[in-house]
């Protein structure tokens, strides 16, 4: 009989601690959608505009280097800080070496498996820092977006990598005698990123 007991006492025990085990495991399971996260990525730098062909004449020196922060509040929403360089760009001895700081939402949708296809609309403040003044201000306003995939499996606890597309877009006025003429332009990158979320 307390054989009989010490037995079932035995099986109970080993019952409640499988039972434990599993539900840590599926505690360390558990996607994290929501969380501050930091990160940084690198990628290339591309100038154009719509109507200013001297951008062509543009080459770059170097790669895009990007520091963002963010806190993502659900599957869908995030609001991100990033603080973008981009590549050196030379046009014979004059050059410009754009920064920018933006604040964006980050809007997707996080799956089960980790995957999180997205979107960015937000805006930046953009320094040109031209190597010769030639514009009577080379820092501007710009609408940034973009879109990408991320994808933070959730064996890594928090990490994530993701590949994406962004733009900054802006208008410079060219004043001359008389006349004044405002270009479009966009500074673009494709890079790739990896990110930790706490």
């Amino acid at each position: 009989m307390k054989t009989t007991i010490g037995l079932a006492a035995l099986l109970l025990a080993t019952s409640a601690a499988h039972a434990n085990v599993q539900q840590d495991l599926d505690q360390d399971l558990t996607p994290q959608y929501k969380g501050f996260y930091v990160g940084a990525g690198l990628g290339n730098t591309k100038f154009e505009s719509s109507d200013d062909a001297s951008t062509s004449l543009f080459e770059d020196d170097g790669q895009t280097v990007k520091i963002l922060a963010g806190y993502q509040f659900s599957k869908v929403f995030a609001l991100e800080g990033q603080y973008t360089k981009y590549s050196e760009l030379k046009s014979g001895s004059y050059s410009i070496s754009p920064t920018a700081f933006s604040l964006s939402a980050n809007l997707g949708y996080s799956f089960e498996n980790g995957l999180r296809p997205f979107g960015i609309i937000g805006v930046s403040a953009l320094d040109l820092d031209e190597s010769v003044q030639t514009l009577q201000d080379d820092s501007s306003a710009a609408v940034r977006y973009g879109l990408g995939l991320e994808y933070a499996p959730v064996q890594l606890k928090g990490l994530a990598v993701r590949v994406g597309y962004e733009v900054d877009f802006f208008a410079i006025e060219f004043v001359g005698p008389g006349a004044s003429v405002t270009n479009d332009y966009t500074l673009e990158a494709f890079y790739v990123s990896a990110s930790y979320k706490f």
